[in-house]
Formats: structure tokens, sequence, C-alpha cells
């Protein structure tokens, strides 16, 4: 009877392994199914292009980072600051009329900062620094 047992525990173990290695590769096999396929997107638009000003950008890049200015008219807005390595980007203006952004060395020896400037002039950010 120990010999039948023994053969009964191995042959249910043989079944639960086959169903949950089954169930295991048909939710694999589902879920792969749309990956590498080329998506589907379709872009349309419902509205005519406005008349009014449009959105200019540019990106100062020196010492301590690289620093994205986005003008709409006369407004100036932060596109975004990425300081470099060894370096903090601060943003203290970040618009309407004037964005600064300090690029602050995180070195305790070297205190270095640079102060970053921008304002829009004929609807282009001009940048200045100190």
């Amino acid at each position: 009877m120990t010999g039948r047992r023994i053969l009964l525990i191995a042959l249910l173990w043989v079944c639960t392994v086959a169903g949950a290695s089954a169930l295991t590769w048909g939710v694999i096999s589902s879920a792969g199914a749309g990956v590498g396929q080329p998506s589907r997107v379709t872009v349309t638009s419902t509205e005519s292009p406005s008349a009014g000003p449009t959105a200019g950008s540019r990106t100062w890049t020196g010492t301590g980072g690289r620093l994205t200015a986005v003008c709409a008219g006369d407004a100036i807005s932060l596109g975004g600051a990425v300081p470099d390595d060894g370096y903090w980007a601060k943003p203290y203006e970040k618009g309407p009329e004037r964005l600064r952004v300090d690029f602050e060395s995180k070195d305790s020896d070297d205190r270095s900062e640079v102060k970053v400037f921008a304002t829009c002039v004929d609807g282009r950010p001009q940048f200045r620094h100190e």
C-alpha cells in the first residue's frame, strides 16, 4: 500500500505541474501577442491653426547645466532645468516676465554658482548669466 500511495502522490504532482505550466504559458502567450506590433495611433485635428502668438523655445547650456525656456508672446515659462554632475539646479523665478535659475556646486570646497536669467524678446527666449 505504501508503493501505491507514493505512485498516487507522484501522479498528482505531475498533473499539478502540467496544469500550472499550461496556465502559465497561456497567460504569457496572450500577454505577449501585442508586443512588438506597430502602434495604431491616428492623429486628427479638430481645430484650425490659431493666428495668435506662437511658442518659441531655446536652451542655454553652460557651466552648471542646461536651461530650457519657452515663450508664448511676451510670457516666459520654464521648460526644464538639468544640472550637470556635481551641481544643483534651483529655480527662483518661473515667469511670466522673467526666469531665474541658479546652478550651484554641490562641492563644499567649491561654492561656485551660475545665475541664469531669461526673458522673451520678439517671442524668443534671450539669456544672460552671472
